[in-house]
C-alpha cells in the first residue's frame, strides 16, 4: 500500500519554470548570503553570487530553458566539514549558484505536496513547526505519566540514505519524469571532496589542473561512449556493476572503466553547458574564464569520478542543499507510519527522535521495534547516541534539558465530569481573586 497518495494535479515542471517561483527562489539564495559575504560565496564552478547577480536575468533564462528543455545538469557539490556541537564534524554541501536556485524552485514546488502527507510527529525542517514544538511534545507525554524514553540518534543519517528507496518513496507521490530526473541527478552528483585531486602527478596550479584534465577528457572522444541509459533511474544507474534500468539498458562494468564512463556521462553535459554559458563567462575575465572553464568542466568531472573510486554507491544525499530536509523527512515517513501504528508515542527532528513509554519493559520493545523499522530503510542507530533512561533522571532533546515540572494543581488533573470541571475552573478563578486582593491590601498598608 503506498504510503503517499498519487497527485493528479497540473504538471509540475511547468510550475517549477514559471518566472514567479524562479525568481523568488532566486531571491530566496541571495538572502541567504550576506552582503559581505557574496562574493565569496562560490560553489564548485568558481562562480559567486555577486558574479551570478551581475547578469542574472540571462542566467534565469538560461536556467529556465535548460530545465524545461531537459539538459540541465547539476555539479557535484563542494565538500566542506564543519564541526558539531556533540563532537566530530559534519560534511556540508556548498552548491553552485544555479544548482542552488534550481533545487530551491523545485523544494518551494514539492513542499506543499509532500508536507501535508507527513505526521504530527515529525518537527524538523517543516512549515510552522520546529524546536519548541518538539519539545513541547515531549513534555506533553511526560505530564500524562510516560517516564520512559528512548533516546536516539540515526548514525550517518544524510549519507546513510538509500537513493533508489528514496526515489521510490518519492515516486509514489509525483510520476512525472524529467522532476523524478532533476532529483536523481541531484542525488548521484554528489559531493566532491576536499583533498580530490587527479591520480598519478597532478599539475601545481588550478589552471593547469583543470586545462589537464580537460585535454585528457577531451582525448577520450565521444565515439567511445556507448548510447546513455534513459529512464527516471538512468543517473543512479550509471555505476552500479549488472545493474540495469526501465528500458533494458544493463551496466557491465567495473573498475577504472566503469569510473571513466561515469567521468564522461558527467563531463558531457558539462561541457555542453559549458559552450551556452560561454558569453557570461567572458564577462567574468580571462584568468577567471580559464579557471572556470577548464576546472569546472574537467577537473570536477574527472576528480568526482576518481573519488568514488572510493565510496559507496547510490548511498546519501548531500546536506547543504534546499532539497535535503525535505528529501530526509520522505525517506523517514515510514519509520513514522510504523511507529505510530503501534501506539508508540514518538517525536523526531529529522535523524534525531524520541519516544516516551510507561515503563522500562515498553521502552525496550519500543527500541527493537524502531532498530527493525531502520533496517527496512538499511539505516542503523548511532550506539553511542542512543539509551533509555527515566525522565525523572532529566533528559537532553534538540539541545533543551528536559525534567519532570514541579508538582501543583493543574487544570484538567482528575476531573470526570463537566460539573467537575467547573467547580476547578471556580476555584482557580477564586483563589487568582483573593491572591490580587491580598497584594492590593498590602501596597496599601506599606504606603
Amino acid at each position: 500500500m503506498p504510503l503517499f497518495p498519487r497527485y493528479n494535479g497540473p504538471p509540475l515542471l511547468p510550475q517549477i519554470c514559471s518566472v514567479e517561483n524562479l525568481t523568488l527562489a532566486w531571491r530566496r539564495v541571495r538572502s541567504n548570503i550576506h552582503v559581505a559575504r557574496r562574493g565569496r560565496s562560490a560553489g564548485p564552478d568558481a562562480v559567486t553570487l555577486r558574479d551570478f547577480e551581475a547578469d542574472w536575468t540571462r542566467q534565469m533564462a538560461q536556467l529556465a530553458d535548460e530545465l524545461q528543455q531537459g539538459t540541465y545538469r547539476p555539479l557535484p557539490a563542494k565538500r566542506i566539514a564543519i564541526p558539531k556541537a556533540s563532537g566530530g564534524e559534519r560534511a556540508i554541501a556548498i552548491l553552485s549558484v544555479r544548482d542552488r536556485v534550481a533545487q530551491r524552485a523545485v523544494q518551494q514546488v514539492l513542499d506543499p505536496l509532500f508536507d501535508p502527507c507527513f505526521l504530527d510527529c515529525s518537527y524538523g525542517c517543516r512549515p510552522h513547526v520546529g524546536v519548541p514544538e518538539a519539545v513541547a511534545r515531549v513534555q506533553r507525554y511526560a505530564d500524562q505519566g510516560l517516564g520512559w524514553v528512548v533516546d536516539a540518534d540515526i548514525a550517518g543519517y544524510f549519507d546513510a540514505i538509500d537513493q533508489r528507496v528514496l526515489l521510490g518513496l518519492v515516486r509514489q507521490r509525483i510520476d512525472e519524469l524529467p522532476v523524478l530526473k532533476l532529483i536523481a541527478q541531484w542525488l548521484e552528483a554528489g559531493m566532491l571532496p576536499g583533498d580530490a585531486a587527479l591520480p598519478d602527478e597532478a599539475p601545481a596550479t588550478p589552471l593547469q589542473h583543470g586545462e589537464a584534465v580537460l585535454r585528457q577528457v577531451m582525448s577520450w572522444g565521444a565515439e567511445r561512449l556507448p548510447p546513455p541509459p534513459t529512464g527516471p533511474y538512468a543517473a543512479a544507474a550509471w555505476e552500479m556493476p549488472g545493474g540495469s534500468v526501465d528500458d533494458g539498458w544493463t551496466v557491465r562494468r567495473s573498475g577504472l572503466e566503469s569510473h571513466l564512463w561515469t567521468a564522461m556521462m558527467l563531463a558531457r553535459p558539462a561541457i555542453d553547458g559549458a559552450r551556452r554559458a560561454l558569453p557570461y563567462l567572458q564577462r567574468i575575465g580571462a584568468r577567471r574564464l580559464a579557471v572556470v572553464g577548464a576546472v569546472a568542466v574537467g577537473a570536477l568531472a574527472l576528480s568526482e569520478a576518481v573519488a568514488r573510486m572510493h565510496t559507496a554507491q547510490s548511498r546519501g544525499t548531500p546536506q547543504g542543499g534546499a532539497l535535503s530536509p525535505l528529501l530526509a523527512n520522505i525517506y523517514l515517513h515510514p519509520f513514522d507510519v510504523a511507529m505510530t501504528s503501534q501506539g508508540f508515542r514518538l517525536a523526531r527532528f529529522v535523524d534525531d527522535f524520541v519516544i516516551m513509554c510507561a515503563t522500562q519493559d515498553e521502552a525496550e520493545r519500543a527500541l527493537n521495534f524502531a532498530q527493525q523499522q531502520l533496517r527496512v530503510l538499511r539505516l542503523e542507530l548511532n550506539a553511542e547516541k542512543t539509551r533509555i533512561a527515566s525522565y525523572a533522571n532529566g533528559i537532553e532533546f534538540l539541545g533543551a534539558s528536559l525534567a519532570p515540572r514541579a508538582k501543583g494543581q493543574r487544570l484538567g488533573e482528575g476531573l470526570v465530569d463537566f460539573a467537575d470541571a467547573e467547580r476547578v475552573l471556580r476555584d482557580a478563578m477564586r483563589n487568582a481573586r483573593q491572591r490580587v486582593r491580598r497584594k492590593i491590601e498590602r501596597g496599601k498598608v506599606e504606603g
